[in-house]
């Protein structure tokens, strides 16, 4: 899958767009740039690499307000390899499991298969090839800084420092490059960390940051029953109270318990109105004149209004808003520092949404608490799952009942579905919302953890998920 989308870096040319470049030993003679035309530069530029000079083969140096520097140098000293390949006539680069290809005299870069722009193209000037260095800290995600006087230009680029990329993680990695996976990626195996990974692009111009924040769509569903369950540990609600008990004028409330709309088998409809702005109390007022689509603890039926009546509860009862209370009893705790409810401020990695042959920015998706607000990272979301196995915010008694299938038709328990994956106890969960695909697998019997927050709406997350968690199994469980 090609993702063709024009890059923002014109609009930062006044900004400093920044170019470097990689010395290539194999240059075709009619690339080749003689040394008095490139002396014609405007400044020059000192680039340095975590804060340290670099000895440069050929001197950087700023033209039309780009900063060139040596490529394959350059790559080198952010951790990367380079090498031209005849065949394609190109500059290959490898970096943690990514490929990036590069054509001189282009403005043309393909990331694992995703295309984008460079705002001038590359250059060779007497033999070393010499390309943006906004490319390079994009394309590598590294960490760019500048400052310019009008004598000089300093950059500096600190490597990626985010990815973590074992060996053991390669079949992981290498099956989700093959789906054409976009997002992040952790698998971890007895709470160490063996993958984390941006796949894909994020904003149109740069790769998907590894410790980006995004949109996680359904999985903040577990933050709402793990409320819900918390306050049931504290003795204020029960699992047998009715929906009648919180919201008295809610039609067929006294038929409705809490566990049935932990459990989706309260009868309700999945959706409601989503328009920005909408209160919580406005979306419950409007579910209360849905008729139900099957009686109460007939069947399973996955509920988005459900869970919204639930923050509801958890708002009555706390005394505090949901956001809040999921701030107190969780997040604070376990240091999720990167965690909370989003709003159309909240800087997460871009969604997309497709249109024929490209991708389009799907912009802020619109939900209610309870059901899909929550954004997150990585390594939040891992503390998160972790903590259940750990029991440091809910006792082993209460994760076994979320944990529980309370349905024939389908194994969910409160917030987590669970399985046998190769004979192994399994919880997981997807989510979905405009412009992302989230979901998370669990090993419980062998710790192996898989998080995918995927930023293309519509991918087959559930496939992914199941496909992941048994290459994960295979490659690290000995």
């Amino acid at each position: 899958m090609t993702f063709v989308k024009k890059s923002n870096w014109v609009s930062l040319a006044t900004k400093l767009l920044i170019v470097s470049a990689l010395t290539v030993s194999i240059v075709p003679a009619s690339h080749i740039v003689p040394k008095a035309q490139a002396a014609s530069t405007e400044k020059p530029a000192v680039i340095t690499i975590a804060g340290k000079e670099v000895a440069w083969d050929t001197a950087p140096f700023v033209t039309k307000g780009t900063t060139l520097v040596p490529l394959r140098q350059a790559a080198r000293e952010l951790g990367a390899t380079a090498q031209w390949d005849a065949s394609t006539r190109s500059v290959v680069m490898y970096s943690h499991g990514d490929k990036v290809v590069h054509t001189p005299n282009t403005n043309k870069i393909t990331l694992d298969g995703y295309e984008i722009e460079m705002p001038e193209v590359s250059r060779n000037v007497y033999g070393t090839m010499m390309v943006p260095a906004r490319f390079l800290s994009d394309s590598l995600k590294a960490n760019l800084t500048v400052s310019s006087t009008p004598e000089v230009t300093t950059i500096n680029l600190t490597p990626d420092q985010s990815t973590v990329y074992a060996s053991s993680a390669r079949t992981v990695d290498t099956y989700l490059q093959s789906q054409n996976y976009s997002g992040l990626a952790l698998v971890a195996y007895k709470g160490k960390v063996v993958m984390r990974k941006g796949y894909g692009l994020s904003g149109g111009e740069k790769a998907t940051p590894p410790d980006g924040k995004s949109r996680i769509a359904s999985l903040s569903k577990s933050f709402t029953a793990s409320a819900v369950m918390k306050l049931i540990e504290d003795g204020k609600v029960k699992l047998t109270d009715h929906l009648s008990d919180y919201i008295p004028d809610f039609p067929r409330g006294n038929e409705i318990t809490v566990h049935m709309l932990l459990s989706h088998t309260a009868g309700f409809n999945s959706n409601f109105t989503r328009t920005e702005g909408m209160t919580l109390e406005q979306t419950v007022d409007e579910i209360k004149t849905k008729p139900l689509r099957f009686e109460p603890g007939e069947r399973f039926n996955y509920s988005n209004q459900g869970y919204v009546l639930l923050a509801y509860i958890i708002q009555q009862v706390s005394g505090e808003s949901y956001g809040e209370y999921i701030q107190q009893k969780f997040l604070d705790p376990l240091n999720m520092k990167d965690t909370g409810e989003t709003t159309p401020a909240t800087k997460t990695i871009t969604g997309y949404v497709k249109d024929g042959d490209t991708w389009d920015e799907a912009g802020y998706y619109v939900s209610q608490s309870g059901t899909g607000t929550f954004y997150s990272t990585l390594d939040d979301m891992m503390k998160w799952y972790k903590s259940f196995d750990n029991h440091t915010i809910l006792s082993e008694d209460t994760v076994n009942k979320m944990f529980t299938t309370y349905s024939d038709l389908k194994p969910y328990g409160y917030a987590f579905l669970i399985k046998n994956v190769d004979g192994k106890r399994t919880i997981y969960h997807n989510g979905s919302g405009t412009g992302y695909a989230t979901g998370f697998t669990h090993n419980l019997d062998d710790d192996v953890l898989v998080i995918l927050l995927g930023n293309h709406y519509g991918m087959d997350m559930q496939k992914m998920l199941a496909d992941t968690q048994t290459l994960a199994n295979k490659a690290l469980v000995k």
